[in-house]
């Protein structure tokens, strides 16, 4: 009798390793069809940072990466960038297909460029309404130091 096979289906939602330098992360639940923009909101909530800068998702976790199709940038029609993808606000986490492990960058304000190192942990069958910290270690530094 033939084994029976179950499907693999798409993840509902991830589980976000976040972290801005040594012993400060947060890790934040997601849901897959929320786009890169609202992970970015989501992680400036988290590290509570004023959303008043410009972005890009490095998914091949490298910096000013020339692999431009693992960039996402907030604007790539501004005429600045050379980009092939769509911006961080028509492309959501499910398009991408992260696997569990998967690390990328989040650069932040391209004055002060806050890095901040993501990774997904963990995939879930439930849907997330809106983005949610489950874990919070360390004090975020400040956005604008004195």
């Amino acid at each position: 009798m033939p084994r029976k096979i179950k499907p693999v289906l798409p993840p509902l939602s991830y589980l976000i390793s976040v972290s801005l330098g040594t012993g400060c992360y947060r890790h934040i639940l997601v849901d897959a069809d929320d786009t890169l923009d609202m992970l970015s909101d989501a992680i400036l909530d988290a590290f509570e940072f004023d959303n008043d800068h410009l972005h890009v998702f490095f998914m091949d976790n490298k910096a000013w990466s020339r692999n431009l199709e693992a960039c996402y940038w907030l604007d790539p029609d501004d005429g600045m960038m050379d980009n092939v993808n769509p911006s961080t606000e028509e492309v959501t986490l499910r398009q991408l297909a992260l696997p569990v492990g998967h690390k990328f960058l989040y650069l932040f304000d391209f004055g002060d460029e806050w890095r901040f190192s993501c990774r997904i942990l963990k995939t879930l069958d439930r849907e997330i309404i809106t983005p949610e910290v489950v874990r919070s270690v360390g004090e975020a530094p400040a956005q604008y130091p004195a």
